[in-house]
């Protein structure tokens, strides 16, 4: 017994001896973390948001639809559109979901060189909290919505207002987290709230009403945009073919099918994503040159000019 003790000791002392010491250790830690820090400054980096808008890129990314040796993709995460044109205009994404008012902005404002990748199916409801009683765009008089300015938001809100024809003034408050804007939808904060899909499906759920929708409006404000300061024609390349076959693959199963996936990056649950429309997808193509001007037009006046 004392020799099979003695063996059992001297085993795990040659195994201690023969492991590699801490400061072997630390220097293999600090090794990878800084191989991680070089791999994730060359990777092609896309700024998302928690909306349906973006489900192709987050399943692209899930599902490794992209050939890892052309292109090495990372999402950034973001809840509000304002840390995304943050990310824009200091370079560090080189592609970015969006809106045409958000990036026309950047361009001629803060000189941010891009180009647009594809539109994609962004699309905004108002949503009037239910003890606000507002039933009709025309309730809005003397009441509060939230939006964000120099934004989609911001020109829907004109618009909605301008055929509203309010007999008071309608006033804006800028609440840019989209999840923030839900809490505050669920608090009862103020009257109004324009969301996006799946926030927009989640408001309704709880009885509130809508009251404006920009796809019935035929405003069509999305976009994927990409940076040109530094042109990675080759990786953007890679990305465009992956976004397609993520648009194909979402439109063969419909968008309830990537449930999981919703609920995770979205923070929605289940039955939020049961009671999703059936949101198709467009592949590649440009934005339209009406919803261009509009935006354009928007910046330069003040004004919506539809």
């Amino acid at each position: 017994m004392k020799r099979i003790n003695y063996l059992l000791i001297l085993a795990v002392l040659t195994f201690v001896s023969c492991g590699k010491s801490d400061k072997e250790l630390q220097a293999e830690r600090q090794a990878q973390k800084l191989a991680e820090r070089e791999a994730y400054q060359k990777a092609y980096k896309i700024a998302v948001m928690p909306t349906m808008d973006c489900l192709p890129a987050y399943l692209l990314k899930d599902s490794l639809l992209y050939d890892t040796a052309k292109v090495d993709i990372r999402l950034c995460r973001f809840n509000a559109q304002m840390d995304c044109d943050t990310a824009m205009i200091g370079g560090s994404v080189q592609a970015a979901f969006s809106d045409l008012v958000r990036t026309e902005r950047l361009k001629h404002r803060n000189k941010v060189l891009m180009h647009y990748l594809t539109d994609t199916n962004l699309n905004w409801q108002l949503i009037a909290d239910k003890d606000s009683k507002l039933k009709q765009l025309s309730d809005l008089s003397d009441k509060i919505v939230a939006m964000t300015r120099f934004s989609g938001t911001d020109l829907l809100t004109d618009m909605a207002v301008k055929k509203a024809k309010p007999k008071y003034q309608v006033f804006r408050v800028q609440v840019n987290d989209v999840l923030v804007r839900l809490a505050m939808l669920q608090n009862h904060e103020i009257d109004a709230y324009w969301f996006a899909e799946p926030q927009i499906t989640k408001a309704l759920s709880a009885d509130n009403n809508s009251l404006f929708n920009s796809e019935d409006a035929g405003v069509h404000l999305g976009v994927v945009a990409i940076m040109d300061k530094v042109r990675r024609q080759d990786e953007e390349a890679a990305f465009a073919e992956a976004y397609d076959k993520a648009v194909e693959q979402i439109n063969k199963n419909g968008v309830k099918y990537y449930s999981a996936l919703i609920q995770k990056y979205m923070k929605v649950d289940e039955s939020v994503v049961r009671a999703l429309p059936d949101i198709k997808y467009t592949k590649i193509g440009p934005p339209r040159k009406a919803d261009l001007l509009m935006a354009r037009n928007f910046l330069s006046s003040g004004k919506v000019s539809k």
